[in-house]
């Protein structure tokens, strides 16, 4: 296990930009206002009560967060009791902070929904609430990220990031990269949390804002870390300290200091490592930061493990434990299990490692899962589509620009011939006047130096036009490259999840066969034969994920398919594995049909259906169960396949879904939903489809729709290819082509 490779995951939370509640909140309390302001809250009514309260939360929110959660709370409730929809949002989202920074992400997301949706009813009627639903999105995504909830707190961040981008305020944009990137470096996707970190940079160099700047170049810094260029992460480090200099807030103090002793341990700079990481504790302990306070220890405990002082890691681990039944820090949890079973290790004492390491995997799992994944995907892709959709929009726009001025030249055009007209009738009419047909020429003259000003102000737009499509065509395209990724790396993530999987399963089954020839107590017995057949059943499903990676990788071949025989070898395998008593499979095939498939991808397909057909019986003794297996030619080169049974039939309202992955259809299933998904990825890949035609508790009818000859649906395939990845080289040169000329 790599010495820090999951440590900084957690550690981000708090650079958040923002949630900052209002620029006036400083790092030393003005005690001597701070005692006026709880004289004036004495005797203050109503609406200038909660203004002193929140002005007292202000003081105190960066110094003592119970303090300020109080005055939050108090504000809140007098909020409510005045019935102002503005002040309950305000005083919510004061009480949300301070619940984030005392690690209560629980109570504050409860809050932050509330206040969100009063925010959201109300916002028409009171205008000054709806430039804050922006704000609260953040802060209950950033809560939801704390609790390690990260598909709700990716689809917070880019709604609030929609939100901003609608308002075409580039400095909230930023922010909301900022967090964004923070959500892709706790999933560990170094890689695309470094994107929009920069992205978010570039846009505050843009601007020349340095505010919050080096909150930032932490966050550059950490991501450096994890991609093993530690001397690159300390530059970004002191940068951001040199920014604020002898201002700098204990916070930042506190997240540099914090990312500098990483940096360091990396370099296996020791005790320059330890000196940022002490640093950084004893902020942490003021502001009873528990986030921080349980991440120094660990980094602490690490660097006294390489130096082998265990006793010494034991005691920042100890102290560390305090936090642990603390549900609040999912990530950092993570991180200290890892580290218990690590020293336990080094110190060979393997049974408090397996119990730790037991922990960690147990916790690690409950946090990113294969669903967590799945919705990841689901909303990074809906985002850009709509980025997709407003590339389009823009482009339609700029054509109907362009006819616009097309038509602007057309009327020009026509001034042109009306005043040519004039001036040849004049010129005709007072052509004894010299002097007259002087003026005349010059206005002629003047009127044609417009219309070549004009002509090359069009030419000038039309250059910028074209412009502006080829980069939104470039954008369009590599957001088409990022889905592919995507889902490449979603089939890669179910191969190499199987796999892990498999080793300690037949390690387990085979455990369960040495021992049912040792054991002799009948209890234990019968234990082991559940626990083997259970590790058969989870192969069994474990081999049919492997599948949905094959289908997605498998290259399409054209063969002659005989249908009787694949048929026929398929009952008789359903035989040996044993069919239900007084079962009767007949099939009956065109002779005429001829199909050109692929034979892997069908021999699946119609496993699949015939198998699912006899698992699903009715065992009823008053019915004789059958399964029925028609081929038959359709119009327009189609064959079809029909397998009928008299079974239990499907209970769902929705046909479509029992092909998705994972859904049962009874619970007599043993491969946990995933046959009917493997059905309908292979027809799919054959250019046909399966559909459920018909079901009901006394039976149900799928239907298998395939072209009669797959080798034009393997030649538009490979041609849709080729084109894609010719296109992508076109793309690649000419962007490199740019990148020479301006180094050059």
């Amino acid at each position: 296990m790599p010495k820090y490779q999951n440590i900084v995951s957690c550690f981000m939370f708090t650079f958040v930009i923002g949630v900052v509640l209002d620029p006036s909140i400083g790092l030393a309390q003005d005690f001597r206002f701070i005692d006026s302001l709880k004289s004036e809250l004495r005797n203050a009514n109503d609406s200038s009560r909660f203004f002193v309260l929140q002005e007292l939360f202000k003081k105190y929110n960066q110094t003592d967060f119970n303090e300020a959660l109080r005055y939050a709370q108090d504000a809140y409730r007098l909020a409510e009791a005045l019935s102002d929809s503005s002040k309950i949002v305000e005083g919510g989202r004061m009480m949300a902070y301070s619940l984030m920074d005392l690690g209560r992400n629980d109570e504050s997301i409860v809050i932050l929904n509330r206040v969100l949706g009063i925010a959201r009813r109300n916002q028409y009627r009171y205008p000054q609430l709806k430039p804050k639903i922006k704000f609260l999105l953040n802060n209950a995504a950033i809560s939801y990220m704390h609790r390690g909830i990260y598909d709700s707190s990716l689809s917070y961040h880019f709604k609030s990031l929609e939100i901003r981008e609608n308002d075409a305020d580039k400095m909230s944009i930023g922010t909301a990269l900022n967090n964004i990137g923070l959500v892709f470096f706790k999933l560990r996707n170094y890689e695309r949390a470094l994107y929009y970190y920069l992205r978010s940079l570039n846009l505050k160099n843009e601007l020349n804002d340095v505010n919050d700047l080096e909150k930032i170049l932490i966050n550059v810094g950490l991501c450096y870390i994890q991609l093993n260029n530690p001397e690159e992460a300390i530059l970004s480090f002191n940068k951001a300290l040199s920014i604020c200099g002898n201002k700098c807030s204990e916070t930042v103090k506190k997240e540099a200091r914090f990312g500098l002793g990483m940096a360091y341990f990396k370099l296996k700079v020791f005790d320059t490592s330890l000196e940022n990481f002490h640093a950084s504790l004893d902020i942490s302990r003021k502001q009873n930061d528990k986030q921080y306070w349980i991440d120094n220890l660990i980094g602490l405990s690490k660097i006294e493990t390489e130096k082998e002082n265990y006793k010494t890691s034991f005691q920042y681990l100890n102290e560390a434990k305090q936090f642990e039944m603390e549900s609040e820090f999912a990530e950092s949890l993570i991180n200290f299990y890892s580290e218990l079973a690590n020293v336990y290790n080094q110190l060979s004492d393997f049974e408090n490692a397996s119990l730790y390491q037991g922990k960690y995997i147990k916790l690690k799992d409950s946090i990113i899962s294969g669903e967590l994944i799945k919705n990841l995907a689901t909303i990074q892709n809906a985002y850009e589509q709509r980025e997709n959709i407003k590339t389009i929009s823009e482009k339609d726009r700029s054509i109907q620009i362009q006819n616009e001025v097309i038509n602007r030249q057309q009327l020009q055009y026509i001034f042109i011939v009306v005043v040519t007209v004039l001036a040849t009738g004049l010129a005709l009419v007072l052509i004894w006047a010299n002097r007259r047909q002087k003026i005349h020429n010059t206005a002629l003259n003047d009127a044609k130096q417009v219309i070549t000003d004009q002509n090359e102000q069009l030419l000038k737009a039309n250059e910028d036009l074209d412009q502006q499509v080829a980069e939104k065509t470039q954008d369009l395209f590599m957001t088409n490259e990022a889905l592919i990724q995507v889902n490449s790396e979603l089939d890669n993530f179910i191969y190499r999840t199987s796999h892990d999987i498999r080793g300690p399963l037949v390690t387990i089954k085979g455990v369960c066969n040495v021992a049912l020839l040792d054991v002799k107590d009948e209890v234990a017995l019968d234990y082991l034969r559940k626990l083997d057949a259970t590790s058969t059943k989870l192969n069994k499903i474990l081999t049919r994920l492997l599948i949905v990676s094959k289908i997605n990788l498998w290259e399409l071949e054209a063969f002659f398919i005989d249908y009787n025989g694949m048929i026929a070898q398929i009952i008789e395998t359903q035989r040996i594995n044993g069919i239900p008593p007084n079962m009767v499979i007949d099939y009956e095939v065109d002779p005429n049909i001829r199909l050109l498939s692929d034979r892997f991808l069908l021999m699946l397909v119609v496993e699949n259906l015939i198998d699912n057909a006899i698992k699903f019986y009715n065992d009823s003794p008053r019915r004789s169960p059958f399964v029925k297996i028609k081929v038959q030619q359709e119009e327009e080169n189609k064959v079809k396949m029909v397998v009928i049974d008299n079974g239990i039939g499907v209970n769902t309202s929705n046909k479509d879904e029992i092909f998705h992955l994972f859904t049962r259809a009874s619970d007599r299933s043993e491969t946990g939903g995933i046959g009917l998904y493997l059905s309908k990825m292979a027809s799919f890949r054959l250019g046909g489809e399966v559909i459920l035609a018909k079901t009901s508790p006394s039976g149900s009818e799928f239907h298998l729709i395939l072209p009669d000859d797959i080798t034009p649906v393997i030649e538009i395939r490979n041609q849709m290819e080729l084109k894609r990845k010719h296109e992508k080289e076109m793309r690649e040169q000419t962007l490199s082509r740019k990148k020479e000329g301006k180094t050059i």
